[in-house]
């Protein structure tokens, strides 16, 4: 770092990523987060924020480039706060998101004697997302949010998302100001079956009769749309196919409402359940508690192979489809409980039923508090998967504590071009 001629400039050597949109050089031993640097830059930066332990830069000329940097393939890089990596060669990308997967763990978790497998990378590093949620403005704006902000970038396509997704942008932009509603958001949804489109809407008004012409000809015109889900506070309503199919393996697929969570990855989706199936070493005789189970992703694989799962998920429309998917393959050895997880872990606790493994597979914030009750179940192996490499931290260091050992963590890349990265880790006792 040197000081330059301009008031409160800095000459800034970026020499790592931060878990987030920034690269990280020092001050007097003092970081400095700067968004869009590369490791190896050499930038001229300001400072906008400054705390006590970190300032926050802002860019303002890139002196030298770094190696790993290259140029974005999207337009709206800079301005759309979707893609916050993508001036990083992707094998940059990779060893970063390795790099905040075992930082997380040793810094946050003090966890240091396990194995950190090499982390597996995409199959694409474009077009990758099977659902995109495009923000509305008026009545024909639609877009996504800037970087930290509410302020509308207007797009005619992405570069993540799946060609047939952004064939839909430009048709849905002329279709909403036919529709005499207030929009919140839309999003676009495809399936891992050819011709399978669905929109999903969130409106802000009470339904009317007057809204059904409309939708009916979303879904007639002929442009590649076989579904429309318009939602409300206290309302749903379906014109033409709502469900779209996520295939798990060459000989099994879900039928899943486009309106009900799934990965966006469906390559990396597959990816995560063949890891699953290898390290969890399911046998005949098992009886599994998996939380947070969404619509049966893993469920229902994992129940193919072992004598009983507990499945529990507090969100209602994933638990009707993941029943569903289970009646059309014929699969009855799944107890569904439609309940808050830290409720049902601790009757299950309660009531003194024992598990030989136990899968999670919580939201970004983890599942931090139940951790005791988890090793009341005395599963003799736990398997966590994370979007969050902080949060996973916090709870195996949590689950290391109630005796529990880590043992393998995998991360794996399902969101490139972002600095989110997955894992799956394993812990024994």
């Amino acid at each position: 770092m040197s000081q330059t001629n301009a008031k409160n400039a800095l000459t800034l050597e970026i020499d790592s990523l931060s878990y987030g949109p920034y690269g990280i050089g020092r001050v007097g031993g003092k970081a400095v987060m700067v968004p869009h640097t590369a490791p190896g830059d050499i930038v001229e930066a300001k400072i906008v924020e400054s705390k006590d332990r970190y300032a926050v830069g802002a860019i303002l000329r890139l002196i030298a480039p770094s190696p790993v940097r290259q140029t974005p393939l999207c337009p709206y890089v800079g301005s759309c706060g979707g893609c916050s990596w993508q001036h990083l060669r992707y094998d940059a990308q990779l060893k970063a998101k390795q790099q905040s997967v075992e930082d997380a763990l040793r810094r946050i978790g003090k966890l240091h004697r396990f194995e950190l497998r090499p982390i597996i990378p995409s199959s694409n590093e474009y077009h990758y997302r099977r659902r995109i949620r495009l923000q509305v403005d008026g009545s024909s704006k639609v877009g996504f949010y800037g970087a930290s902000s509410h302020q509308l970038v207007e797009i005619d396509s992405c570069a993540i998302a799946d060609d047939r997704l952004n064939g839909i942008i430009e048709y849905l932009r002329r279709w909403l100001p036919s529709l005499p509603i207030t929009m919140e958001h839309l999003e676009i949804v495809t399936g891992d079956e050819p011709n399978q489109i669905v929109v999903t809407a969130s409106a802000l008004d009470e339904f009317a009769m007057r809204y059904e012409s409309a939708c009916k000809e979303l879904v007639s015109a002929n442009h590649g749309i076989h579904g429309l889900i318009l939602h409300g506070r206290n309302w749903r309503k379906v014109w033409g196919q709502p469900t779209i199919s996520v295939k798990l393996s060459s000989d099994f697929s879900l039928a899943v409402d486009a309106d009900v969570f799934t990965q966006v990855n469906s390559d990396g989706n597959r990816r995560i359940l063949q890891e699953l199936l290898a390290v969890a070493d399911f046998h005949i005789h098992d009886r599994i508690l998996e939380l947070y189970c969404g619509a049966g992703n893993f469920t229902l694989p994992i129940a193919k192979r072992v004598a009983e799962v507990v499945a529990v998920e507090s969100h209602r429309p994933s638990v009707v489809s993941g029943k569903l998917n289970a009646q059309r393959n014929a699969i009855s050895n799944i107890r569904w409980i439609c309940s808050p997880v830290p409720q049902v872990v601790t009757q299950l606790k309660n009531r003194k039923e024992r598990f030989t493994k136990i899968i999670l597979d919580p939201p970004r914030a983890g599942a931090k508090g139940i951790e005791r009750e988890l090793a009341g179940l005395e599963a003799s192996k736990m398997i966590y998967i994370s979007c969050n490499p902080a949060t996973l931290a916090r709870d195996l260091a949590a689950l290391a504590k109630q005796g529990y050992k880590l043992q393998i963590v995998q991360p794996i890349d399902l969101f490139p071009q972002t600095f989110h990265v997955e894992a799956l880790a394993v812990m024994e006792r």
